[in-house]
């Protein structure tokens, strides 16, 4: 059973070749390794659907199980070294397969969009922090009460009622940048593909980009009242908890990302190459999860 579903994985990275080498760009002549892209991301993401949770993990579980299956692994520092330069196919294949999981729904859809914070250190170590100073920076968690230094992923995802939503649109910013700022940014580069309603919380709202969804998207975006100075707000207590709850599954795809591929924690990334692996190739994890489970 587990080997139909290796050799399954195997193929459908295979068969989507042509999207990782159109992102890739060799700087050496070995343009063709023994041990190839397609069988480095096969063992990486057969591992993170294994449930091992590091990169020495993934790469001690496959030497010790699957070597028969992957007769040219490398060391594991050269193993490392290219699932780095392998960040472009994977972030290419998280976005392949969140289309496919997004194609399935229908045109008038519900979307909600949030960020999480992916911290590389906390606390008193927050402001000594220099790990990939060009995408990082310090600032504070309210949900945890607590700085750090690191970056955010924000999503806009698709609700689909009784399972995990699917992210749709997926970027990191530096951790000051304000939600809402980096939702707009997302926008330009890559517009929703349905209309709907869209929830939100109250970093998110802003009259002239609630009209600008409406006309250029045909989305209507929902979020708690905002409580004004001196006014009490108790009919409008029941609206935003309800608007609130309504938004709870994005907490619950984030929690399920920190919790199957910890993806929150960065402490252990010491550069911008591990960061963006980090990122993007646990997202591709998640995306495919989601696939041979769906």
């Amino acid at each position: 059973m587990k080997q139909t579903k290796l050799i399954m994985l195997y193929c459908t990275v295979c068969d989507n070749n042509s999207i990782i080498h159109e992102r890739m760009q060799r700087l050496s002549n070995n343009r063709f390794p023994k041990f190839s892209d397609e069988e480095c991301i096969t063992a990486y993401l057969w591992g993170k659907m294994e449930g091992r949770l590091t990169r020495k993990d993934v790469y001690t579980f496959i030497r010790d199980y699957w070597h028969n299956w992957f007769p040219d692994l490398p060391s594991y520092q050269a193993f490392c070294r290219r699932l780095n330069c392998l960040v472009p196919a994977f972030q290419a294949l998280a976005e392949l397969w969140s289309g496919m999981l997004c194609a399935n729904f229908e045109n008038s859809v519900q979307y909600i969009v949030d960020s999480c914070p992916i911290i590389l250190a906390k606390q008193a170590r927050a402001g000594s922090a220099k790990v990939a100073r060009e995408y990082c920076d310090k600032s504070y968690n309210a949900s945890r009460k607590e700085y750090y230094y690191g970056v955010k992923l924000h999503s806009y995802v698709i609700r689909n009622p009784g399972t995990l939503p699917v992210p749709e649109t997926l970027m990191i910013s530096k951790a000051s940048v304000f939600d809402l700022t980096a939702a707009k940014t997302i926008l330009l580069n890559s517009p929703l593909s349905h209309t709907g309603w869209l929830l939100a919380d109250k970093a998110y709202c802003d009259a002239e980009w609630a009209e600008m969804l409406r006309k250029m998207y045909g989305i209507k975006i929902i979020t708690p009242r905002k409580q004004k100075k001196g006014d009490t707000l108790k009919s409008g207590d029941a609206y935003s908890t309800a608007v609130s709850a309504r938004r709870q599954p994005i907490e619950s795809f984030f929690h399920w990302l920190d919790f199957r591929f910890h993806i929150q924690t960065g402490s252990f990334v010491r550069s911008s190459a591990g960061l963006l692996f980090h990122v993007f190739a646990n997202i591709a994890a998640a995306m495919v999860f989601k696939v041979f489970n769906s």
